[in-house]
């Protein structure tokens, strides 16, 4: 009953209120393990303990980050970012952490197959929607990239990581490695703000060199595009 309670009230922040309850459960509990905390008793007594304020603190940061509120997620990209993205993949593609980039990106090449996943409810819901209403094949479902098994996920030609890496690795640290080592695919775009995370400073071509250092642990060949507002990994893993 605590953890419905404190999932609850962090989904009072508008930005998280269609977030999954299961991402918030997990890094709640995770925080608790971690700093071998344990709360019991009145809820309202419990709520106004420093311990438990930083710890709410700290998950909803967590959750914005893992979110995309660190970007404006109704910036809408240029045709040019995804005439350059489309042409890279095969016939089916996987995003992760999709959010609404599908509502354009779908409607340009209405040929393929895709599969859309994201951790807000709602947005799911209107994906398979849209893509109902405009005929385009594929399906949309929720999905946890940090703490759900690859084996979920179907097998797709290409996966799409836009802007979604570093919002992960503030929640799991190197989780990049483990994402493109298990992923079922030849192909992975991954994408970057060329905006540094929490400060305006832009980012050059060249940056990113933490992601360039994974993908050489993988020994993955791959392409730099500095395009608009990001900067674009087109890997190839086969």
């Amino acid at each position: 009953m605590l953890l419905k309670r404190i999932i609850q009230e962090i989904k009072t922040k508008k930005e998280l209120r269609d977030i999954d309850d299961g991402f918030i459960e997990a890094r709640v509990k995770e925080y608790l393990d971690k700093n071998h905390i344990s709360f019991e008793g009145d809820y309202k007594k419990i709520r106004r303990r420093l311990q438990f304020k930083k710890m709410f603190k700290e998950i909803r940061r967590k959750c914005r980050l893992v979110y995309g509120a660190f970007q404006d997620v109704k910036e809408r990209r240029s045709f040019l970012v995804y005439k350059n993205i489309l042409g890279f993949t095969g016939d089916s593609v996987l995003d992760i952490g999709c959010g609404e980039a599908p509502f354009d990106y779908c409607l340009m090449d209405k040929a393929k197959k895709y599969y859309l996943c994201d951790i807000d409810n709602k947005l799911v819901v209107r994906l398979n929607e849209f893509m109902k209403k405009n005929k385009i094949n594929g399906k949309a479902f929720v999905f946890n990239a940090v703490d759900d098994g690859l084996d979920k996920l179907p097998k797709a030609d290409s996966v799409f990581l836009l802007k979604a890496l570093e919002g992960f690795e503030a929640v799991e640290k190197n989780i990049s490695f483990r994402l493109l080592n298990g992923l079922k695919c030849k192909r992975v775009i991954a994408s970057f703000s060329k905006i540094a995370l929490g400060e305006k400073i832009a980012i050059r071509k060249s940056g990113r060199a933490w992601f360039r250092r994974v993908l050489k642990n993988l020994d993955y060949r791959y392409e730099i595009k500095d395009i608009d507002k990001e900067i674009i990994f087109f890997i190839e893993k086969q």
